[in-house]
């Protein structure tokens, strides 16, 4: 049994998907751009809830900004041993700046996950997608 199905926050988060649907993309072109959509391509959601929405998302790319720094440190440590405290410094900077485009569009999915919730749409006669209740508005 997966963890990482449709319906779950971490299928969502994974794939960059739509919080609400988990059908459509939830940024704009490629991830590593960070903007997210207006809304959602399938099910017309908006992925903001009001203007500023994602300046909360910076609580949580410190959050994995942490969580690297000392997945490094620890690794470093355990591994190689004591490179000084300018090894370990160069180290983490360089870590943190290689995982960048990676932790801060993360960072946007995982906030809009806290907000959003997935309604499992279903698709009518027409292969349109089903409004369901639960929407957030």
């Amino acid at each position: 049994m997966s963890m990482i199905k449709k319906g779950t926050k971490l299928y969502s988060i994974i794939k960059s998907k739509c919080p609400h649907c988990q059908e459509g993309s939830f940024f704009e072109g490629s991830m590593f751009k960070g903007t997210p959509k207006q809304k959602c391509d399938v099910c017309q959601e908006p992925f903001s809830k009001e203007p500023g929405f994602y300046q909360g998302s910076y609580y949580v790319v410190y959050a994995l900004g942490v969580a690297v720094f000392v997945t490094i440190w620890c690794s470093i440590e355990l591994f190689i041993g004591d490179i000084g405290f300018r090894g370990d410094l160069i180290s983490v900077i360089v870590g943190l700046i290689l995982t960048a485009p990676f932790t801060y569009p993360l960072s946007k999915t995982i906030w809009a996950n806290m907000f959003f919730h997935y309604n499992g749409h279903l698709k009518d006669e027409n292969n349109e997608l089903e409004s369901g209740e639960g929407r957030v508005s």
